[in-house]
């Protein structure tokens, strides 16, 4: 079989997502859904009832992944394509995060001050938005692992993890081994651990989340 070659060209794509609680100067919170998810799906199991202290930008992935449930197609998106166990990747992050950034630019939400919450693959993604976004206050990783070489060498932005004891697709312990070893750049961030809960969101972790949410502005 003949080597796979790569040309990049350049394309206009649509991305689509979700906007709540929209008023000038509010606090912004950005939610980025796992792979082969959507923007309303993660919305509703981490944060289903919004404060309307915060503006929500729920985003989907710029590339589709629908998937068939039953004999009927429903959207479902991604935000890069990677595969770390031959550490080749197709689609880099970096598409992802210029497309975001296009995007708050054109909602002119670029000087708000911001959560970035990230889900799963949208929790591995978040990283790679931080050279393009300022005013990140804090990010929320939920059902992660952590690779330093992500993040900047300097980490100016706490990260916290949310993780459940019972997950089946990102273990419990490659979580929070390798939350450790960013501890070096984040020596302030939060793991943790949601007894019994599984790769999702459950009462407890959503309401650590809402006061999570709360803490950061009121402190800032």
């Amino acid at each position: 079989m003949n080597d796979i070659e790569q040309f990049k060209i350049s394309v206009e794509i649509p991305i689509s997502y979700i906007h709540l609680n929209t008023q000038e100067d509010r606090p912004l919170l950005i939610f980025f859904h796992g792979f082969a998810d959507s923007s309303s799906a993660f919305l509703k199991r981490a944060y289903p009832d919004p404060n309307n202290k915060y503006e929500v930008l729920a985003i989907n992935g710029p590339f589709p992944i629908p998937q068939n449930k039953d004999g009927i197609w429903k959207p479902a998106f991604g935000w890069y394509f990677s595969d770390f166990s031959n550490n080749t990747t197709y689609i880099h992050p970096q598409v992802a995060a210029k497309a975001v950034n296009d995007l708050l630019t054109h909602l002119n939400l670029q000087n708000r001050r911001k959560i970035l919450i990230g889900f799963s693959q949208g929790a591995f993604f978040v990283p790679h938005l931080l050279p393009y976004l300022t005013k990140v206050e804090r990010i929320v990783a939920i059902g992660a692992a952590y690779r330093p070489q992500d993040y900047p060498p300097v980490l100016d932005t706490v990260v916290d993890a949310i993780h459940g004891s019972d997950d089946e697709i990102i273990t419990f312990k490659s979580a929070f081994t390798s939350f450790q070893s960013l501890k070096a750049k984040n020596p302030r961030g939060e793991f943790v651990e949601f007894k019994d809960m599984r790769h999702t969101m459950n009462t407890e972790a959503r309401d650590w989340l809402s006061k999570r949410i709360d803490q950061v502005f009121d402190e800032s």
